[in-house]
């Protein structure tokens, strides 16, 4: 086998940015379009050339063993290396953008480590109905060099698909993430996202909110109201009633508050959200991901978020094309109708993806 073609889901974080980086849980869900990385060995080729709808101008990376700057670039590097493919073709075609924050740049990382050791597994066993566990470990040792700072949830949410609960500890000098993988019937029906800002570059936007929020107690305080931010979006879900969903809008407006002043804090959606009649009452909303301008939720039913809606309409926002899924890291069946790289149309594409982890319970650690 010289060739494999890999889904990676985008993913929208519901709660535990920040926290989850310190010893707090996060939630977060994948979302029906994704990227699709598609590599091509050649046995003979002593370098990988890189194609995408994301530039017009082909990448190439050969043997140099000097880290490469672009995360994309030093993704191959570093999977080329761990698996001795040295050389051949790589597509990518991506649905996200990356000024949404849902999750682009993870995205990469781990759909280029699961294309290759994928491959790699084809090649000793034959066949590669699955991404292995190893291209996750992989994936977040590229963000963690990249940034400093990484917990892996979006990798293990990518990886995982559909709702997902998660924490991490060090054991041995080893990244050990933890996960719980939950139902997730109802969420769409009182989360929304919306998208159209200038966007949050990740590593800046992390770097200079979390310095922030370790200023006095602001990180004591915000770790607390964050875990029951967790909680209150779980008890929603699995007991969606009244009193469960202004319980969740309560808690949702505490942690924003945490975050005004913060230095990518949205000042503008703020002051023009802040008008609407129900706020933090029957409606609320917050920022999602490393913050700032990535991607806005408003929880609360349809019907109560109307005015809402139109007025980040009005500030050039829109609602995700996109719905919740449970759709993890696939390898696509070739046997199976041909994927359409360009991703227009997610949800009709869903039948032709072949799940590929091969964990079954709801419940692991890797």
């Amino acid at each position: 086998m010289r060739e494999i073609e890999v889904f990676i889901p985008g993913k929208i974080m519901l709660a535990g940015e920040y926290a989850v980086l310190r010893g707090g849980h996060s939630l977060a869900v994948t979302v029906d379009i994704g990227m699709i990385v598609k590599l091509i060995w050649s046995p003979t080729a002593a370098s990988w050339t890189i194609h995408s709808n994301l530039w017009e101008t082909p990448k190439v990376v050969d043997d140099d063993h000097t880290p490469q700057k672009d995360i994309l670039c030093r993704a191959v590097q570093f999977a080329a290396k761990k698996t001795g493919l040295h050389g051949g073709t790589i597509s990518i075609t991506s649905a996200l953008d990356i000024k949404h924050g849902l999750g682009s740049s993870s995205a990469l990382r781990l759909g280029v480590c699961g294309a290759f050791f994928a491959l790699q597994q084809a090649e000793k066993h034959g066949a590669a109905q699955s991404i292995p566990r190893e291209s996750l470990n992989a994936a977040w040792q590229l963000q963690s060099e990249a940034q400093g700072l990484a917990s892996g949830y979006d990798v293990v949410t990518q990886f995982v698909g559909g709702l997902v609960e998660f924490n991490f500890d060090y054991s041995d000098n080893k990244w050990v993430p933890h996960w719980f993988k939950h139902h997730r019937d109802r969420l769409e029906s009182f989360v929304h996202v919306f998208v159209g800002g200038k966007g949050a570059p990740t590593t800046q936007t992390v770097q200079t909110t979390a310095s922030w929020l370790d200023f006095g107690s602001r990180m004591e305080k915000f770790l607390d109201v964050s875990e029951a931010l967790v909680d209150a979006f779980n008890l929603c879900i699995q007991q969606p009633n009244t009193t469960s969903l202004k319980a969740l809008i309560s808690t949702c407006a505490a942690s924003r508050a945490q975050f005004v002043g913060s230095p990518h804090f949205p000042a503008n959606i703020a002051a023009n959200l802040g008008v609407i009649p129900g706020l933090d009452k029957k409606w609320t909303w917050k920022t999602t991901g490393a913050g700032g301008e990535d991607a806005i939720l408003l929880i609360g039913e349809q019907h109560e978020i109307l005015e809402a809606s139109k007025r980040l309409s009005d500030l050039g926002w829109n609602r995700l094309n996109a719905r919740f899924s449970d759709l993890g890291a696939h390898v696509v069946q070739h046997a199976e109708p041909h994927v359409s790289p360009t991703l227009t149309n997610a949800s009709k594409k869903v039948g032709t993806l072949v799940k590929s982890s091969d964990l079954t319970t709801k419940e692991a650690n890797f």
